[in-house]
């Protein structure tokens, strides 16, 4: 059996992080499942939180079982609500955490150096910027929900109901769905075949809607605050077609606008050098 030990990193970040079980948490709390309890344990500097590590007890491999998933991704939400109301309202966590598995028993070992560089291929692409900039004006509203499907500070739920409100602007007239909505989005039946989806375009739209959407998607699950885990998994791997349609509505819609969306180039790369992870 293993203990999987999944790491947080509050921003702003540090150089290095090392747990050696040597560095005792600030704090930790106990959350008890009905079949587990999980450690949850606070690391800070004098004036900074800068890790939260939540240990898995009795993993059996090196794969986090489904039902810890779950936990796992409660805990996060939850550490990071309360995180934004007793210690900095506007504080983010790293979006790419850290876990590895070690024997039952025995010690954490991490040890990683977290680097910033600037990307040297970045293009600014100003005139384009420019011309979105005075042709999408007067679409302020269509261009904001474009806008925010990209932005990944927001929950993924938020960013995929951007879009499906962006498909209601320009294809539901008075409550219901004009003719053409469906014929349009029939021209990415191999988009969705590709992606392994067997529902009709349309249906799995709504369907992914309805789970981003619903108050309770389980007894004790409150869906507006968490996707599942699984949910989650499936909303995120089929945003990325979900924003080729909606830009492809907008420019069959508004072709003198010029929606140009520049794939995800970012100014910034956070590289991960690896010393020590076992």
């Amino acid at each position: 059996m293993n203990t999987c030990y999944y790491y947080l990193f509050v921003e702003p970040l540090q150089n290095e992080y090392i747990d050696s079980g040597n560095n005792e948490p600030a704090s930790f709390a106990m959350i008890k499942t009905q079949s587990k309890q999980y450690t949850v344990s606070f690391f800070k500097t004098q004036n900074q939180l800068y890790m939260i590590r939540i240990e898995i007890p009795s993993v059996p491999d090196e794969t986090i079982p489904e039902s810890d998933c779950d936990t796992v991704q409660m805990i996060k939400e939850h550490v990071l609500s309360v995180l934004r109301l007793t210690y900095d309202h506007d504080v983010s966590l790293f979006p790419r955490p850290m876990w590895n598995f070690i024997k039952e028993g025995e010690k954490p070992s991490l040890h990683v150096k977290i680097s910033e560089i600037i990307n040297p291929d970045f293009d600014p692409h100003v005139e384009n910027i420019r011309d979105v900039f005075v042709k999408t004006f007067s679409l302020r509203v269509q261009t904001k929900l474009l806008s925010d499907s990209q932005d990944k500070r927001l929950p993924l739920q938020y960013r995929y109901l951007s879009l499906y409100k962006s498909l209601e602007l320009e294809f539901k007239k008075k409550g219901k769905w004009v003719n053409e909505y469906k014929e349009f989005l029939d021209s990415f039946k191999v988009d969705f075949k590709n992606l392994g989806v067997q529902m009709k375009p349309a249906n799995y739209i709504h369907c992914l809607r309805d789970r981003c959407a619903h108050m309770t998607t389980g007894k004790d699950v409150i869906g507006i605050t968490q996707l599942s885990n699984k949910d989650m998994a499936e909303v995120n791997k089929f945003l990325p077609l979900m924003t080729k349609i909606c830009v492809s509505m907008l420019d069959k819609n508004y072709p003198s606008k010029g929606f140009s969306v520049v794939g995800t180039q970012t100014f910034v790369q956070k590289l991960k050098k690896q010393n020590k992870l076992s």
